[in-house]
């Protein structure tokens, strides 16, 4: 008989009642941190689309201001980088699409970011994909500030 150190009382071994009711608390447990950890993850990729969503609002303005100017590309991505940086939460961008409607006056900047899932892959979701697009008007070449329209997924 072997005796508890501190009470002179030989150790008692958990009933069968309580050992079922920990091993649910056990397997509860499994879900609910599943459940968090998914969570966690879909506010990573909301917040990659936001911050995406901006970075892009910010790009198309700045390209709107230099339009007709030969360098306009360079500076809508330099933009786009500076609000956008490299493996922000872990996103992987894919090249920045610029397109420009001369006359009409029209600049779109499309980015799509890639956020690789963690948790998500419990319910087969390998990653994320988030994309936001800007369109700028300009009226024309000498006037005018220009506009923006706003397109987010």
């Amino acid at each position: 008989m072997h005796l508890s150190r501190f009470d002179g009382m030989p150790p008692q071994t958990p009933s069968t009642a309580r050992r079922i009711a920990q091993g649910l608390l056990f397997v509860s447990l499994i879900p609910l941190a599943a459940g968090i950890g998914i969570g966690a993850e879909t506010v990573r990729g909301v917040m990659v689309q936001a911050r995406l969503a901006r970075a892009v609002d910010e790009a198309a303005l700045a390209g709107g201001r230099v339009m007709h100017d030969s360098q306009r590309d360079g500076h809508v991505r330099r933009f786009f980088e500076q609000a956008f940086p490299a493996g922000f939460l872990g996103a992987r961008t894919a090249p920045l699409e610029i397109d420009a409607d001369m006359e009409q006056g029209i600049l779109s900047v499309h980015a799509q970011a890639t956020v690789e899932a963690t948790f998500l892959r419990l319910i087969g979701v390998n990653d994320m994909t988030v994309e936001a697009e800007a369109l700028v008007r300009r009226p024309s070449r000498s006037g005018g500030e220009p506009k923006l329209k706003r397109a987010s997924s």
